[in-house]
């Protein structure tokens, strides 16, 4: 009897154990990886600056494209962009987006005005031969008749300036949506210039990445050392690009702005 009992003692122990063996066993000091959620960093470069091609050049080392926007009637003048320097920029993979003719702040303009200034300069871009889906407004100076134009001239998206967080704007949204809600009025941190900080410039990206991701639109005109107000040291901005790089193995990359929103390509409007 006793052995009987012994035996069935045994079975049970066994039974435990083998349900044991096929059971995971979370180990101590071990934790499930957890998605990251992605934030996506847009490098914009406005007004066709002569400093562009070496900032172009730099994210390029890094393995990064960035977006430019260019005023056509200003392209060949002095301190801008060439067509050379233009077609160099574009072939190395870098977007380029419109600005409007010669950069006039469109919310001054009447309707006719602004389609003169916004159709025009994308139908130049075309007839060089780019494919521009973006357009940035000047001064980010927007409006609703402007959003409107831009939709009109076949834009699929533009970008304004200003909207979010920044050390000026606490309480704004820390990132804009990947699917922006306004695809006419993309926000951003107000423009980089002479005096904005690496560690605010480094800020504006902790904070979507602790935000929960998004999409953060950086916006630079010239990239030098003194060169006026709206401006980015080579160095800070090299700096930013090499601590940006590491920032991929929290979820952030860098993405042009028409890779960033998945913008399309649109036929130009009939004259």
């Amino acid at each position: 009897m006793k052995i009987v009992r012994r035996a069935g003692a045994l079975s049970a122990v066994l039974v435990v154990l083998a349900a044991q063996a096929q059971t995971p066993v979370a180990h101590a000091g071990t934790v499930e990886p957890s998605k990251k959620a992605e934030t996506v960093v847009s490098l914009t470069f406005d007004d066709g600056d002569v400093t562009h091609p070496s900032a172009a050049r730099m994210l390029e080392r890094r393995g990064m494209r960035g977006t430019f926007y260019v005023n056509t009637e200003t392209v060949g003048r002095d301190l801008k962009l060439t067509r050379r320097q233009l077609a160099a920029i574009a072939k190395a993979g870098h977007e380029i987006g419109g600005h409007t003719l010669t950069h006039l702040r469109l919310t001054e303009l009447t309707r006719s005005e602004q389609r003169v200034q916004i159709c025009d300069d994308r139908r130049t871009l075309v007839a060089w031969g780019y494919r521009p889906t973006t357009l940035a407004y000047p001064f980010g100076a927007v409006d609703s008749d402007a959003k409107s134009v831009a939709r009109q001239c076949g834009y699929d998206a533009a970008r304004a300036v200003g909207g979010l967080r920044q050390w000026k704007c606490p309480d704004c949204p820390a990132g804009e949506d990947l699917r922006p809600k306004d695809r006419y009025a993309i926000r951003t941190p107000g423009s980089v210039r002479e005096d904005t900080l690496l560690r605010q410039m480094k800020q504006q990206v902790l904070n979507a990445e602790k935000g929960g991701g998004g999409l953060v639109t950086l916006v630079f005109h010239r990239v030098c050392d003194g060169c006026g107000v709206y401006s980015v040291s080579p160095g800070t901005l090299n700096e930013f690009l090499d601590w940006l790089a590491s920032r991929k193995a929290h979820g952030t990359v860098v993405r042009t702005l028409h890779d960033a929103i998945g913008a399309r390509y649109l036929p130009l409007p009939s004259e």
